[in-house]
């Protein structure tokens, strides 16, 4: 429709029209800031602000610094010395003075044998790879936290949902109530009661609403904000693609991070022993330079060598207790293996009995109730019920939609239990926020 635009606009002084500028340009910036206020956020986008923001990645950051300054200690070789030393000087009798005085330079160092900085550098090269598992372990967890208070969030959402319903539906049962009760067809205690009913509903929406802001502001502390930016989170809570098998998972545990752990340790423990068999083999340190005798006026060449005796009986005791903690990793992965093994077959489980009460309260319960509902609300206005039967469907209604959403909620967030364990999408068909967990992760 259009509409026609006043005459006195024409003639409106340049100050007026400036000032409905300036008025239009606030009403524009309060309406982007409510559109601001009224944004949503999707899973990926929090798991990229994540990891964008987490000073526990960051330390790892710190840690291959170290490393790097450890590798270079590593490659260096044994440094080389320069002596002087002065014999016969300031004595008594024939050596009194200076006239008899020795005086020698040397340049000194050690030859380590055995190939020994290699030995070192492959230490530091493992503890790089090792490092780099660890780095990966822990994204997966903090990954695996940020998409549990993600779905806490949903959860809370279609909670307060519910909440808003029951509210709705106990404001709708005390007009009904009133109604009755004012043409003298119902007792006013069921009014009191009604009334009652609705302040209950009323208290457990606001307490929904503190909670719903509560889980956003926990989302929002994972990058690092103590206010939630956002309305609301995006996903769908009752869309559950299928998942792996138990079997499919622990055919994968040699790939799984937390196993692979054990592999770069002993490949670490395994560097470290090679340096222990490597300094059984002695080194020799050797000193050379020139002396000048002052007594005869000549100068002579001087040199020594030096080895160690007995090198593999002292490292014995040290190369015993590297190869005990070496022997002992394989016995430490096959214990964490049953461990991982253990714990994904309690989350499956858990997982399955949660999916199983979602779809029997899904089929068949909530929608019973609702026909319930619809029947005893009926009933009530024609006078065939009473109203402790409408209130009684009603509240059970309301419960089981409760615990259907909580079911959900769990069947979500024990997915996201199962990436972190494995470190492997969990859903076979379709992305989900654990199969965006690992995109993000392997990008990262």
């Amino acid at each position: 429709m259009r509409s026609s635009r006043p005459l006195g606009i024409k003639k409106a002084s340049s100050a007026y029209l400036k000032l409905i500028s300036a008025v239009l340009v606030t009403m524009s910036i309060s309406v982007q800031s409510a559109n601001a206020q009224k944004s949503s956020i999707t899973l990926e986008n929090a798991l990229k602000r994540t990891l964008s923001n987490n000073p526990d990645l960051v330390v790892f950051e710190f840690k291959s610094s170290a490393l790097d300054g450890e590798s270079k200690m590593a490659s260096l070789r044994p440094e080389m010395s320069v002596g002087v030393e002065v014999e016969n000087v300031l004595g008594t009798g024939e050596v009194s003075g200076i006239k008899d005085a020795e005086l020698t330079l040397t340049l000194s160092s050690v030859i380590e044998l055995g190939d020994k900085v290699s030995g070192r550098m492959n230490v530091v090269s493992s503890k790089k790879a090792q490092l780099l598992t660890q780095r990966r372990i822990r994204t997966l967890d903090i990954l695996g936290e940020t998409t549990r208070r993600y779905i806490n969030v949903i959860v809370q959402q279609a909670l307060h949902k519910t909440e808003q319903r029951a509210e709705m539906l106990a404001r709708t049962m005390l007009q009904t109530v009133s109604t009755r009760v004012e043409a003298g067809a119902s007792s006013p205690l069921e009014k009191k009661r009604a009334e009652s009913a609705l302040s209950q509903a009323r208290l457990s929406l606001l307490i929904s609403e503190q909670k719903l802001n509560e889980y956003k502001r926990d989302l929002a502390i994972m990058w690092g904000d103590t206010n939630a930016a956002f309305a609301e989170v995006e996903g769908t809570l009752l869309s559950f693609p299928n998942s792996l098998s138990l079997e499919h998972m622990l055919s994968q545990l040699q790939s799984n991070p937390h196993v692979l752990l054990y592999a770069d340790n002993y490949r670490v423990q395994e560097a470290r022993l090679r340096v222990v068999q490597t300094s059984q083999q002695f080194d020799i340190a050797w000193e050379a330079g020139i002396r000048r005798l002052q007594g005869i006026d000549d100068t002579a060449f001087v040199a020594s060598i030096s080895v160690p005796l007995n090198t593999k009986q002292r490292n014995l005791g040290e190369y015993e207790q590297q190869r005990a903690l070496l022997d002992s990793i394989d016995y430490q992965k096959q214990a964490k293996i049953r461990e991982l093994t253990r714990q994904i077959n309690q989350v499956i489980s858990a997982k399955d009995q949660a999916l199983l009460t979602v779809t029997t309260l899904q089929d068949n319960v909530v929608p019973t109730l609702e026909s319930a509902l619809n029947l005893a609300r009926e009933g009530y206005e024609s006078g065939r019920y009473n109203y402790i039967e409408w209130v009684t469907t009603q509240q059970q209604l309301i419960d089981m939609q409760r615990a259907l959403i909580k079911a959900a909620g769990l069947v979500h967030l024990r997915s996201a239990d199962l990436e972190a364990l494995t470190g492997i999408p969990v859903f076979s068909d379709s992305p989900s926020t654990s199969a965006q967990s690992s995109e993000l992760l392997e990008k990262k």
